[in-house]
């Protein structure tokens, strides 16, 4: 599998306060051996730096949580996430400081990947030049879609369209929704902060991918054209060929 990530600031914040991670854990559970690559896109918040610790406490202790909780079924991940959410909740109240990230990560074993989210970063599948979205946004705009009471046009410019539901950290407990995809050979797994996707819509999104076939190359011009269209937030992406 081959891996690649990369983090750009935008052209309108003055700090980064995504934070990414690309990982290779192995782990021994009955004398055999596990394998699992971990990648992960959290977007923090709570301004004075306070959301770049919250992002980058998440993906940090995401390498440090259990894998062995993973037997392929959901709730080994929500014990996963409910550990990296404790870590998180204890440095805010620690620090005394009101702060949270998204999280959206994939933990990876085989053609296995088990797919969470938190919050409106996002997992992206790119199968045989068609593009679809895993994740569904935690966010009062996608309740509002859910319901039927704004169009997606409508969205794009909704007051509100910023506005989380659910983050890791700001609270004791979480529920994270949970994925488990089963991956064919050349498919492209994207992870991504709202820098990137409120930038560039899926049809620009796949129209990279089936234009570029190195992963730096991918990345590089999703980052190049969410600046050129404002480069209004960070924009962070991560991709895996399996």
């Amino acid at each position: 599998m081959r891996v690649y990530g990369i983090s750009d600031v935008g052209r309108r914040r003055r700090n980064n306060e995504d934070s990414y991670l690309i990982d290779r854990v192995e782990i021994f559970e009955d004398g055999k051996k596990r394998v699992f690559y971990v990648l992960a896109v959290a977007d923090g918040m709570g301004g004075h730096a306070a959301g770049e610790v919250a992002s980058g406490l998440a993906v940090e202790r995401l390498t440090a949580a259990p894998l062995t909780y993973l037997a392929g079924d959901v709730e080994g991940i929500r014990k996963i996430i409910e550990f990296v959410n404790k870590k998180v909740h204890e440095r805010s109240e620690k620090m005394n400081k009101k702060m949270g990230t998204t999280l959206v990560a994939a933990l990876i074993e085989g053609t296995t990947g088990y797919i969470f989210n938190v919050g409106d970063s996002r997992a992206y599948l790119f199968r045989k030049g068609k593009l679809r979205r895993i994740t569904k946004d935690h966010s009062v705009i996608q309740e509002l879609l859910d319901k039927g009471l704004i169009t997606k046009e409508e969205a794009a410019t909704h007051p509100d369209r910023h506005v989380i539901t659910m983050a890791i950290g700001t609270k004791d407990h979480v529920n994270p929704d949970t994925y488990t995809i089963h991956f064919e050979r050349g498919d492209l797994l994207m992870l991504c902060s709202d820098g990137v996707h409120d930038m560039l819509n899926d049809e620009e999104l796949e129209a990279i991918m089936n234009e570029n076939t190195r992963l730096s190359d991918i990345a590089g011009e999703i980052v190049k054209q969410a600046n050129e269209k404002g480069g209004k937030d960070n924009i962070t992406v991560v991709l895996a060929r399996i």
